[in-house]
């Protein structure tokens, strides 16, 4: 053990000491586990290490590999495995945009080591065309992402509520967009009467309320990709309203609503939105949010009428 100990210390220490040689500013990468010494930290790696056949916990924590270091000297992609390619391709990707931002913002990674505290949630859809921080040009803390199929706030999930709860109540965000795009494959899937599968088809079927909710107005329009845009849309602002329904919503605009003293309105804002793949163009949809709230307040408000009324004062 104490061999072992000995090795870990003279390898960590040459480590940082060639890293800080070389002015890198990341952390040290560990050796290769078929090399000495590391090899004697085990395959695990980690805070983990084996002597004589017995798994011992280590007293501190050791560094992983950086990914563009991992296939080095490796000229010929063709000859890797499947997995080191993909090892290669990444490593080579995320060293390319390190590089580029420490060029371009060489203060970035120690802003963002500090923390974060975005103004912005977004809730918008897994598709990978349609990511947040290239609709808007967004940097690395400027945004709280939350992304699943089709954009949805379902009020039992989980998964979004948590999202909702620690950008609103920790992070004290300004706006909530929930964004949407025509071409969603979700809201295609919804259009079609068959069975997906569970767990998509329960998740399909949210959307396919909202097409109960507004199935006159879809259907009188006749040409099935304006139709397709339209319960898009439909969509997005139902998502909306899913979040004024929320108490973690209500009891924040509530709080700031009867703060004018602190708060110039109501906090947070929910905008709805829409993008087009075709031409990139991020498009507002114009809701009426006070006659919505005025005409269902009786329905979903969770606190007395005056403070609740107050909250949307502007809304």
């Amino acid at each position: 053990l104490g061999q072992l100990a000995g090795c870990r210390r003279d390898f960590l220490g040459q480590a940082r000491t060639a890293c800080v040689a070389v002015g890198r500013p990341t952390l040290p990468r560990m050796r290769p586990a078929t090399t000495a010494p590391a090899a004697a930290l085990g395959a695990l790696g980690g805070a983990r290490a084996f002597a004589a056949g017995k798994e011992m916990l280590l007293d501190s924590w050791v560094c992983p590999d950086a990914l563009y270091e991992a296939t080095m000297g490796s000229e010929d992609e063709t000859t890797l495995h499947v997995d080191q390619q993909f090892i290669h391709e990444f490593g080579r990707r995320n060293e390319v945009w390190r590089q580029r931002v420490m060029r371009e913002d060489p203060d970035l990674f120690t802003q963002i080591k500090a923390g974060q505290s975005p103004k912005y949630l977004w809730i918008g859809c897994s598709d990978s065309r349609v990511a947040a921080e290239n609709m808007i040009d967004a940097g690395p803390g400027e945004i709280f992402v939350h992304r699943n199929v089709a954009n949805l706030v379902v009020n039992t999930d989980f998964n979004v509520r948590a999202v909702l709860k620690y950008a609103i109540d920790y992070l004290k965000v300004e706006h909530v967009i929930v964004c949407g795009h025509y071409d969603c494959g979700g809201v295609k899937a919804a259009f079609k009467n068959q069975d997906h599968g569970d767990p998509l088809e329960s998740w399909l079927a949210c959307i396919r309320d909202v097409y109960r909710h507004h199935q006159e107005e879809l259907e009188a329009i006749i040409n099935e990709e304006e139709r397709h845009k339209r319960f898009v849309e439909l969509n997005v602002i139902e998502q909306c309203l899913n979040l004024f329904k929320t108490s973690d919503v209500q009891r924040r605009r509530a709080h700031t609503g009867s703060r004018p003293d602190k708060f110039e309105c109501a906090f947070p804002r929910v905008h709805a939105m829409v993008f087009e793949p075709s031409d990139g163009i991020l498009r507002r949809l114009p809701i009426d949010w006070k006659e919505y709230i005025k005409k269902y307040r009786n329905v979903y408000q969770l606190y007395d009428a005056d403070d609740f009324a107050s909250s949307y004062e502007g809304a």
